[in-house]
Formats: C-alpha cells, structure tokens, sequence
C-alpha cells in the first residue's frame, strides 16, 4: 500500500429507479466501482454471482451477503462493468454526484 495514492473520494446518490446506460457512466473512470470496500447484495445476487463466477463473496454470520469491491471490482474490465445485465441492484441504483 505505501507508495500508492488513495483512490479520490466519490459522493453519490441511491436514486429510487434505476440509472441505465446513462452519458454519466459511459464516461466514467468507473470511480463507484473501485471507491466502496463492499456492495450488499440479496440472497439472489449472491447466488446469481456465485454461477457467473464471482470469487469475492461473503456472507455474514448476521445474514448479509455482500461482493467485495476494495481495489477495485472483479467484474471491471478496462473501466467497465462486464456483467452490466446482471450487476446488483445497488449498483443499478447508484450514481455519483461529483464525477
């Protein structure tokens, strides 16, 4: 870690509908994707990850499930999302306010 410079920190919102393929997150660095440690996900997303391959998961003995994200999400690729379809309902409801 030392030697490295701290991801900026990103403000957002959790918008009530869904925010897809907007001009804002095309032309993002994919800031959300990498500036969170975890997302939560339901029991569901958990599952549907577990089958695309998703290999940072957990599960909490308080019965959340969540991706870990710190560093950077798995399913990033060249700053973009490579399971945009299926990517949680966090994600789909998240945007940020000072990209």
């Amino acid at each position: 870690m030392f030697g490295r410079t701290p991801p900026a920190r990103r403000r957002g919102l959790l918008l009530s509908t869904p925010l897809d393929d907007s001009d804002r997150c095309r032309s993002c660095a994919a800031d959300c994707c990498r500036g969170f440690p975890t997302v939560e996900l339901s029991a569901q997303e958990y599952t549907d990850l577990e089958a695309i391959g998703a290999t940072r998961l957990t599960f909490t003995l308080t019965g959340h499930y969540y991706l870990i994200i710190e560093n950077g999400c798995e399913f990033l690729i060249d700053n973009r999302c490579s399971i945009y379809a299926q990517r949680p309902s966090i994600c789909r409801h998240f945007t940020c306010t000072d990209c």
